[in-house]
């Protein structure tokens, strides 16, 4: 059988060339739009990073899209209220800080540093530190040296007694440093400076317990002395007031019977001595009679003498 030969036409060969060349074309499209595209979420703030012509872009403030070019990188950050909580207990982002006082005691610092970005000057941020080490290597880094520097100005008796003041003076002193500082001062807006405690060592906080217990003991035993000193003011009152009631009584009684004594003696014309031994007498034998240990004789002679029994009426 004989072969009978093809001749494939040019315009084919170019059509399948042009095709593939459109689907390459569109492949790099693809890739170079993935690679120049970039999404900044509500929040959030970004800057561009071209390291081909060393820039670094204005800053995009989330939520949005934007471009850049393929070989540039996007850097971003939290745009929100940040707070650096530097306590001696978790949770915590950093330890408390430890600073001799002026008397050489170890004292822990609470210090809160509550801050966020100003998005404008976030380009500025990132070309100082390209890491975002900003927090630990500047904003802790400071807080620990001012706190220092500010608790050794002071005894432990001045933190006990002017904590107040000390901690005015912490947070006056940080703020002044971090606002101060060239960079960080207009990258970032400071909301909040607070120390928050100062932790005593152990055995300073049990002698001044000690201290404590020592001083209620004391003004419970001065009032339980008060206390007993004003009961026994209030027994010395009553009794005071009951003996003067019964001489006052005494007195009236006796008063009325001095009174009844003159009237006998005016009527009857005898002696008022002599009535009055005769009334005392009775009233004598009044109070013998009552207890039943004496009795009446009546003689010939008219006297009566009285007669005391013994044992008589449990005598």
């Amino acid at each position: 059988m004989a072969e009978i030969p093809v001749k494939v036409s040019g315009g084919v060969e170019r059509f399948r060339t042009a095709i593939v060349a459109a689907v390459l074309l569109l492949i790099a499209a693809v890739a170079i739009a993935a690679t120049s595209v970039y999404q900044v979420q509500l929040g959030e703030v970004a800057v561009v990073v071209d390291p081909v012509f060393k820039s670094i872009s204005r800053p995009v403030l989330g939520p949005a899209i934007a471009f850049k070019p393929p070989w540039a990188y996007v850097v971003k950050d939290y745009a929100g209220v940040e707070a650096i909580d530097m306590f001696f207990e978790p949770p915590r982002d950093y330890p408390a800080i430890s600073a001799l006082t002026r008397d050489g005691v170890l004292v822990e610092v609470d210090v809160t540093i509550r801050y966020r970005i100003v998005p404008d000057k976030f380009d500025v941020l990132v070309k100082y530190y390209p890491r975002l080490n900003y927090e630990e290597d500047f904003l802790v880094a400071t807080a620990r040296q001012v706190v220092r520097e500010v608790i050794s100005n002071y005894t432990l008796t001045d933190i006990i007694e002017r904590r107040e003041v000390v901690a005015n003076h912490v947070e006056t002193a940080l703020a002044k440093r971090l606002k101060g500082d060239p960079i960080i001062g207009q990258c970032l807006d400071f909301l909040g400076i607070n120390l928050r405690n100062i932790k005593l060592p152990d055995e300073v906080l049990a002698a001044i317990n000690e201290k404590i217990a020592a001083q209620q003991r004391a003004l419970k035993a001065e009032y339980e002395r008060q206390a007993t000193l004003i009961q026994a003011n209030a027994t010395a009152q009553r009794t005071l007031i009951e003996a003067e009631a019964q001489a006052r009584a005494l007195l009236t009684v006796a008063r009325a019977q001095a009174e009844s004594i003159e009237l006998i003696a005016n009527v009857t014309g005898v002696p008022s001595s002599e009535i009055a031994s005769y009334y005392f007498y009775l009233e004598a034998v009044k109070e013998m009679a009552k207890s039943g240990r004496a009795i009446m004789v009546v003689s010939p002679g008219g006297t009566s003498p009285l007669i005391a029994v013994p044992g008589t009426g449990g005598g």
